[in-house]
């Protein structure tokens, strides 16, 4: 009975994620497609003298860039498809070591032995012994750096502000001859025309990129940190469905700032403990290695690596000053080969601090290490074993225009949300990009744009494409309109037997502000038609549906529905949900007229107002009964008229916009959402007076490095006496597949209430426990528990009598009650799950904790879930 807004979460059954579609698909091509002779080393570098593993020794093809760095154990294995003759190893203080290699074979077990040099500086103090943090040097240093930080970092400052440009840049890398006379690219040359030579004879293929220009502004007190976009731009996809605004939120939250005195950092969507961080010392090893002159200080070097394989920890460098106030002067971040991490098979972050100094009539000179220099690097590829062969994506940032200590316009800070673009910061020109770039494009970047508009006449890509749209959105373009989602054409029910649907919906060659929507469905048991129409129009200039929304929609539907289930997250006619558990044959034939205007801000927050005009009858066997049970009468339909105010707020979300769902980007800030609902009798036929309240707060919560929460609370009232379809039905799930706005072990109409709170808690452990195992650390699995509580109650006015009219619960052919309220206690239920099977399956135990005594309600069961993660 609550009114939701067109914009909601994902459906888990269709990802949205075209962006990542387009990787998967250059990962394809440059993965199995192009196969070739490769040369291949593996092994281990030790110290000749103890044996003892060196961790972080540079391993390198020799007069080629390809190359990689020993982890803890000192293992490493490379691949090169360039003819190589020998083998490069490199360690700080240890004499250069040539390793000779049979071309274009497996070179394994390699051990290399490496002799200390006998120009050895002094302050190299590792010690081959086991390692510990007590007495230890390095240890010692690093919580000097963590005490200091809060001195050092930026945020120390009473304000600041900057001018930052960020370019990020996506390439097919390792492009070489077989991939270009290859049956994809023969014919399609003039996409090397684009292609990049670096020094060493590596060739990659450029195929996005992404510019922004923003002015960054900070106060410590009261404490705001705003960022006023000047000019966004990025490569435009020769997809008219693509979500570009999505596509560069996407890349956004994937390359986020990184501040290495926080306590955690977001990088490809997953948080890594800091090696600043309090904690770090428990985490990390640390070992001195050398000193050093880095400008105005003396520097040491200091090489950190986590003690566990598999955590979501860094390993590099840090140089940090030895004039007492510890700051870090420059930072290399790496991931350890055998990381619990998906699709990323190198990441690399460097950064580069100098002094910067602000001048001010009343406090004087203020001095303070800012960042110089800021580049993220990371190469994608199928296996961590296919690092020479994927994409690469590279971030740079610079940064200029800094005031340091100088107070900031209200003006600047008093906008709602952490971000605001300027008017037209997106419809910059060319002149603008060339004259506030920090650094001009070269010619290969310059020419990406070209490069993808041609692919729109390349009649494999656009095959790939059509194909790859089908499968991941459910749609295939025919000139405006777009038919679809496929996977409800057909399926089935006990009500309607086997239901066929066919429909569509227009697209922007049809009109950029105006969507056109429509299905058709027969049953072929119940031999009724059903059908959809709804129009939007969008009062904004750009797309109809481009963030912020601003727009109305009008729609008449008449189809069937299991009562309780608003069809927001899912489409109950998908063919895959049709298979169920138990007894199913009770639905309601749902007639609704309703209009709805929808307004969205950049701030995160917005509204809508909804009217609807429903009828909803009986179906299958569901039966409207009120009166005497004994011989009870019955109701054809009932008559609803609805207004629906809906409150939202979502400050900083991050989203990708797919087809007909948003899918979310998960990061720290809340969602709060607020449901007021009035229904009038007499109006319009309605013949019910009620009011309803409902309110929601969704939040994560990240316990780096135990994982992270997914807390979702709920609660609702109705006011007013009306039969319990106009109550809340809670929302169950009968199918095999493990939802998570439902409660999968709850059967379909088996408890209603008109007051209630809910909480959902699902704690994903990212394989904190299973990275500690060895067998299951090589399987990188990760761990899930959740629990979710619902308790309710019914008012004494709302329950069914002979007397009052209102409609009974339903039961079942022999008379047995099938609904019930929450009145004695809670509904409770409980999984444990493992993720990231093959990467992208969820197997959930879930386990049913109260009401076991409900007929025909399964005390456990075995739920799936399909989701690809990083």
């Amino acid at each position: 009975m609550y009114s939701k807004m067109r914009t909601p979460v994902v459906a888990p059954y269709r990802k949205q994620f075209w962006f990542p579609f387009i990787f998967g698909m250059f990962l394809f091509i440059s993965g199995s497609l192009f196969a070739q002779k490769q040369t291949t080393a593996s092994g281990r570098v030790l110290d000749g003298l103890s044996g003892e593993a060196l961790p972080f020794a540079t391993v390198q093809f020799e007069g080629t860039s390809m190359g990689t760095t020993t982890d803890l154990d000192g293992h490493f294995k490379v691949t090169i498809e360039e003819p190589v003759k020998r083998l490069k190893v490199t360690y700080m203080g240890y004499q250069t070591v040539f390793v000779d290699l049979k071309n274009g074979q497996a070179n394994t077990d390699l051990a290399v032995n490496m002799q200390e040099a006998t120009n050895n500086l002094k302050e190299v103090v590792i010690k081959n012994e086991k390692y510990r943090n007590k007495n230890n040097p390095a240890v010692e240093l690093i919580r000097a750096v963590i005490a200091h930080k809060d001195l050092n970092r930026r945020e120390g400052l009473d304000y600041f502000s900057f001018e930052q440009y960020e370019k990020v840049e996506f390439a097919l890398n390792n492009v070489d001859d077989k991939m270009r006379n290859g049956f994809l690219f023969r014919k399609a040359q003039f996409l090397f025309d684009n292609a990049d030579t670096s020094k060493n004879g590596v060739v990659s293929l450029p195929f996005y990129l992404y510019e922004r220009l923003a002015d960054v502004y900070y106060r410590k007190d009261p404490r705001a940190e705003k960022t006023l976009i000047k000019g966004e731009h990025s490569t435009t996809f020769p997809i008219p469905f693509m979500d570009e605004q999505g596509v560069a939120s996407y890349v956004q939250n994937m390359y986020q700032h990184v501040d290495i005195y926080d306590n955690t950092i977001n990088l490809a969507t997953v948080e890594f403990v800091s090696p600043l961080s309090p904690i770090a010392p428990n985490l990390y090893r640390f070992y001195i290695q050398d000193t050093t002159q880095m400008k105005d200080a003396t520097v040491v070097r200091l090489y950190f690596a986590p003690r566990n394989k598999g955590d979501l920890a860094f390993e590099g460098n840090m140089w940090v000053a030895l004039d007492g106030s510890f700051a870090v002067r420059k930072i290399e971040l790496g991931v350890p080969h055998n990381i619990n991490l998906n699709w990323v098979s190198d990441l690399v972050v460097e950064q580069h601090f100098d002094w910067v100094e602000s001048e001010d009539d009343v406090l004087g000179t203020t001095r303070r290490l800012m960042l110089d220099q800021d580049v993220v690097v990371m190469n994608f590829g199928v296996t961590k074993d296919t690092a020479s062969r994927g994409l690469i994506g590279r971030k740079t940032t610079s940064y200029r225009s800094y005031s340091l200590n100088q107070p900031i316009s209200e003006q600047f800070l008093k906008f709602s949300g952490n971000i605001r673009y300027l008017d037209n910061a997106t419809e910059k020109s060319e002149n603008f990009w060339a004259s506030n770039r920090h650094v001009a494009l070269n010619e290969r970047e310059l020419g990406i744009q070209k490069t993808m508009d041609t692919l729109n006449n390349y009649k494999p890509f656009k095959r790939i494409m059509t194909v790859g749209r089908i499968l991941f959105e459910g749609y295939h373009g025919v000139g405006g309109v777009d038919i679809g989602p496929v996977n409800t054409f057909y399926s089935f029910n006990p009500v309607e037997g086997f239901r066929g649907r066919f429909g569509g919906r227009t697209n922007l060659k049809f009109s950029r502000d105006v969507m056109l929507e429509g299905y058709a469905a027969y049953g072929t048991k119940d031999q009724r038609w059903k059908g959809y129409f709804g129009a939007t129009y969008s009062f904004n200039n750009g797309p109809v549906r481009r963030f912020p929304l601003n727009q109305v929609r009008m729609w008449f539907q008449d189809d069937i529905q299991i009562p309780g289930l608003d069809l927001q997250f899912i489409q109950e006619d998908n063919f895959f949900l049709s298979f169920k558990r138990g007894v199913n044959d009770k639905m309601i034939y749902k007639r609704i007229f309703g209009a709805e205007y929808l307004k969205e801000h950049q701030s995160g927050f917005s509204y809508a107002v909804t009217f609807k005009n429903q009828r909803q009858l009986p179906a299958g066997a569901l039966l409207f009964e009120y009166g005497n049970p004994e011989t009870p009468n019955y109701l054809p339909e009932i008559k609803t008229t609805e207004f629906t105010a809906h409150l939202r707020y979502a400050p900083n979300e991050k989203f990708y916009q797919g087809a007909t769902y948003r899918t979310p980007i998960l990061n720290k800030y809340p969602i709060f959402n607020l449901w007021y609902t009035y229904g009038g009798k007499d109006l319009l036929g309605g013949m019910y007076d009620f009011h309803s309240l409902q309110a929601k707060i969704e939040k994560v919560f990240y316990l780096t490095p135990l994982g992270w929460s997914q807390v979702v609370v709920d609660a609702g009232r109705t006011f007013g006496t009306v039969p319990y379809p106009l109550l809340t039905v809670h929302r169950a799930n009968q199918t095999y597949a493990y939802q998570l706005e439902s409660y999968n072990l709850m059967n379909f109409l088996e408890f209603v209430s008109d007051k209630y709170a809910s909480v959902s808690v699902t704690h994903t452990f990212g394989g904190f426990f299973f990275n500690r195992i060895p067998l299951l650390r090589k399987l990188k699995w990760r761990e899930m528990v959740s629990f979710k509580g619902l308790w309710g109650g019914l008012d004494d006015s709302n329950r069914p009598t002979a007397d009052n009219g209102l409609l009974h619960f339903p039961t079942d052919a022999n008379g047995t009650p099938l609904t019930y309220t929450l009145d004695k206690k809670p509904y409770m239920e409980a999984s444990v799950g493992i993720g990231n099977i093959f990467k992208l399956l969820r197997i959930d135990y879930v386990r049913r904790l109260s009401y076991l005594d409900n007929p025909n309600v399964p005390t456990w069961g075995i739920r799936a879930r399909v989701k690809v993660e990083f």
